[in-house]
């Protein structure tokens, strides 16, 4: 099923959660799945998610183009909407989660786009964690290429828990990079606080996701939740 949660001003939520994102989903929680499974599970969930982004957030354009029949008859002439292939994307990897879902939307942008157009970033994010809960993140460092003013900007980060990593990204591109057309974060898991939290942000946003958890833990982790996806990825989970 996919579903628009709620839009707001500066916010749309759109919820894909179709029998096969959640039935891999199910396979990528269970505690008997490792690694190379985890990976491959990873690919094919966001691979799925790439299309509705590509499809509800790329700018199209009308084309004329000539099919292999034209040479034949000149009525082999396509004319219809296609993905505008000259438009700004920048892909924000927001490490360690993100690595993975970030490169794979980068190739497969630069395979539909002109790939000149195309740009990854890299965003050290580190969760702040106290026997209290997660009380905020920290960008340690980061390798930004440049301005992003005009551009739309895509945050693939599994995780949705608190929203305090995305909306501090949001704020480091705006308050140094310049004004973005908007941001679209993809997600594989969210709660409500994270939703709620997103809300606040001023800048134009999308979120996607497969899968709407219950909540938080005492120690800000998602219930019923995934484990530490970033972890997870690079078997250095405890």
């Amino acid at each position: 099923m996919v579903r628009l949660i709620f839009k707001l001003k500066n916010m749309k939520t759109k919820l894909i959660s179709t029998p096969y994102n959640l039935s891999l989903l199910a396979q990528l929680g269970d505690s008997k799945t490792m690694q190379p499974k985890i990976s491959h599970l990873i690919h094919e969930l966001y691979s799925n998610l790439f299309s509705h982004i590509a499809d509800g957030e790329l700018e199209m354009e009308m084309v004329s183009a000539k099919t292999r029949i034209y040479p034949q008859d000149k009525r082999g002439l396509w004319k219809g909407k296609r993905i505008k292939k000259n438009q700004k994307v920048v892909i924000a990897d927001v490490i360690r989660a993100g690595i993975q879902p970030s490169h794979l939307f980068y190739l497969k942008l630069t395979e539909i786009l002109n790939p000149k157009s195309v740009r990854q970033d890299h965003i050290m994010s580190q969760r702040i964690e106290t026997k209290n809960g997660v009380e905020g993140s920290s960008l340690l460092g980061s390798k930004i290429g440049g301005n992003v003013t005009g551009s739309i900007v895509i945050i693939p980060d599994p995780m949705g828990a608190t929203g305090g990593s995305i909306a501090e990204v949001v704020d480091f591109y705006q308050k140094n990079y310049g004004k973005s057309k908007r941001f679209v974060v993809v997600n594989l898991v969210i709660t409500p606080q994270y939703l709620k939290r997103l809300e606040k942000i001023k800048a134009p946003l999308s979120v996607y996701a497969a899968r709407l958890d219950k909540g938080l833990t005492k120690t800000d982790f998602i219930y019923p939740g995934l484990g530490g996806v970033g972890e997870m990825i690079n078997n250095t989970k405890k």
